[in-house]
């Protein structure tokens, strides 16, 4: 009886960590949406940076912290909030005989991911994958599930969060040439992956370098990024850019992705706050759909595939990826988001876009 007692208070604090993270994912969306309704403010840039660099901003602050980012016109995402918010929720929950600390912070994962896109299966998913590359705990998968759906429902039913609608994605006859195709489109997203990290990774080393220390640092990140968004191939980069997600499904845009994977990693490399999922979702998706022309492929699925898999691969969650595009596009490609976000996974290298990510032993591992 006691065990019983026990597992029904736990798993009502899960019910409470799904609702109370709903919640704040359709705050922050709402604060999003509000920002995007009013423009942003370029010129704020340097003060933006100036208060980032000037007071370390504490994780309880995420929110805040990322509207400004978004209000100036950083060109950031908005997942790494969601699932910051639900981890640090799920942490704060005092451990117990029946769920681990670590299931609660898991599960306000997958609450976190689940409720900023609406892709329940994708957001347990993710959680479950994340910490280390090829391996699962299974016994976390009902209280991330339980978390990620719940949450979701929160977001869509009692704030009356809108998500965007995708267009259905159908998978053409197998034949030898797409089998080949698919392969060269996995090995490009690849490249863009590598691409992607290696461009943060100098860009955040060559700014730690910097001889400007101290606030003045911040300023000069802000009048840095404040330079390159006044350019015009940026304009369409600024922000979050989400008006933009359904284009690489109706027309072929390839320079778009080129300035946004160089906005954001300039974004993120100078100090300013945010996620990278929907930057990278917009870049995998333009540069399909542009590699798509030359390879004739159905434009619909390869901006689908480019969607899904150059996240995938970056975060090193192929399972995640494979039913983020399952929830947004239709079951019909299952398999070629699953073994495209594979290719891209080990072909971009070790490093993906979280640095304490580890890789399970018996997984085979990049050589670079």
């Amino acid at each position: 009886m006691a065990r019983i007692k026990a597992f029904l208070l736990n798993l009502g604090l899960l019910v409470a960590l799904s609702f109370a993270t709903g919640s704040l994912s359709s705050l922050f969306l709402a604060g999003l949406d509000w920002i995007q309704q009013n423009g942003s403010y370029l010129y704020a840039l340097p003060l933006v940076g100036l208060l980032f660099q000037s007071f370390k901003v504490p994780a309880y602050l995420i929110i805040p912290s990322t509207w400004l980012s978004h209000l100036a016109g950083a060109s950031v995402g908005r997942e790494g909030v969601a699932v910051a918010m639900g981890r640090i929720l799920g942490e704060k929950i005092p451990e117990s005989t029946d769920f681990s600390k670590d299931l609660f912070s898991k599960a306000g994962m997958a609450a976190g991911f689940a409720s900023i896109f609406g892709t329940p299966l994708a957001g347990a998913f993710f959680a479950l994958e994340v910490g280390v590359v090829g391996k699962i705990n299974f016994r976390h998968i009902p209280a991330c599930l339980l978390a990620a759906f719940f949450a979701n429902y929160v977001s869509l039913h009692v704030y009356g969060t809108k998500h965007l609608s995708y267009p259905s994605v159908f998978l053409p006859s197998f034949s030898a040439s797409l089998c080949a195709k698919l392969a060269l489109l996995g090995l490009f997203l690849a490249l863009i992956a590598f691409l992607y990290k290696r461009s943060e990774s100098i860009i955040i080393s060559t700014f730690d370098k910097s001889p400007v220390q101290g606030p003045l640092k911040g300023i000069l990140a802000g009048l840095i990024l404040l330079g390159v968004l006044s350019v015009p191939v940026f304009h369409e980069t600024i922000g979050l850019s989400s008006e933009f997600l359904l284009r690489p499904f109706e027309q072929v845009a390839p320079d778009f992705a080129l300035w946004k994977l160089l906005a954001t990693n300039l974004s993120l490399g100078l100090g300013f706050k945010g996620g990278e999922a929907t930057p990278i979702l917009l870049i995998g998706s333009h540069a399909a759909s542009g590699f798509a022309s030359w390879l004739s492929l159905p434009l619909g699925l390869s901006a689908a595939i480019g969607f899904v898999s150059l996240y995938g691969g970056l975060a090193k969650t192929p399972l995640a990826a494979t039913f983020l595009g399952m929830e947004l596009f239709g079951p019909s490609a299952w398999f070629i988001y699953l073994l495209v976000t594979l290719i891209v996974l080990f072909g971009s290298g070790k490093k993906g876009i979280f640095p304490s990510q580890t890789w399970a032993d018996y997984l085979p591992k990049p050589i670079y």
